[in-house]
């Protein structure tokens, strides 16, 4: 057994197989081979796209997680028409003759590294939104979908990050709990976890190669058990002959 430790992002415990998501960077081209007006055209129609789709998920997640927390993605709206994003996006496709999907890549991790850097860490968390946004804009210029790493089985997900439209994407019942090497308990993505009742840990120093192995997620200690022994499985309440696992216990349950 391997114990490793996090910053924890909701006093919850959860036990199963560990998911590991290997985030496939976009296929981008730089230079097009339309004109800039066009290329600006692709850029438009897919925003508006983008608006109409965070609406949508407004609507989602104000079902699940109430309007306060479902704001997030009004904010994400905002952004996405913010004039000075907006122009700096034209500008590269004016000037450098470039796609719409690496300009707004360019634009996106420019301004999410610019939010990253700051002292404060509410504000820093907020380049997670800026790489959400981006990231849909891209899909929806290149046609793609969000991947679904969970695939059939409940797992405890382990990533680089988990961006807000991320989790909402996911079966949450498969999502036992998010453990990232990065990430912050600040983050929009930390609250909708908590809003959901999904323990996470962020900022873990854990293997690429745990893929498969069985973990317990233990947001109380702020704690990740590698592969557990049966003790440890039965003093945290999982018993797997009872058909108990994988699963995820809410902190009521737990002892005092």
């Amino acid at each position: 057994m391997k114990i490793l430790t996090g910053k924890s992002i909701l006093d919850q415990v959860a036990y199963g197989p560990l998911r590991v998501y290997h985030r496939q960077p976009f296929q981008l081209d730089f230079l097009s081979h339309l004109s800039s007006g066009d290329e600006v055209l692709r850029f438009q129609t897919a925003q508006r796209r983008a608006v109409l789709q965070l609406a949508d998920l407004y609507d989602q997640a104000a079902l699940v997680v109430g309007p306060q927390a479902a704001s997030i993605f009004a904010i994400h709206a905002m952004l996405l028409e913010d004039t000075s994003f907006v122009d700096s996006i034209l500008s590269i496709i004016q000037t450098q003759y470039t796609t719409a999907e690496y300009a707004v890549q360019v634009a996106g991790t420019s301004y999410s590294a610019a939010f990253a850097a700051m002292e404060n860490p509410y504000m820093a968390a907020r380049g997670a939104d800026l790489r959400d946004i981006s990231n849909r804009m891209i899909r929806l210029l290149l046609g793609e979908k969000i991947p679904d790493p969970l695939g059939n089985q409940p797992a405890i997900l382990v990533s680089d990050e988990l961006l807000p439209s991320e989790v909402l994407a996911l079966d949450r019942k498969k999502l036992l709990g998010l453990v990232t090497w990065h990430g912050s308990v600040d983050s929009h993505t930390a609250m909708l976890l908590r809003l959901l009742n999904i323990p996470g840990l962020a900022q873990a120093n854990i293997s690429q190669d745990c893929d498969g192995h069985q973990a317990i997620l233990d947001g109380f200690s702020q704690n990740l058990y590698l592969d557990p022994d049966k003790q440890l499985i039965t003093d945290m309440g999982f018993e797997p002959k009872k058909g108990k696992l994988p699963a995820r216990m809410l902190a009521a349950q737990q002892p005092g």
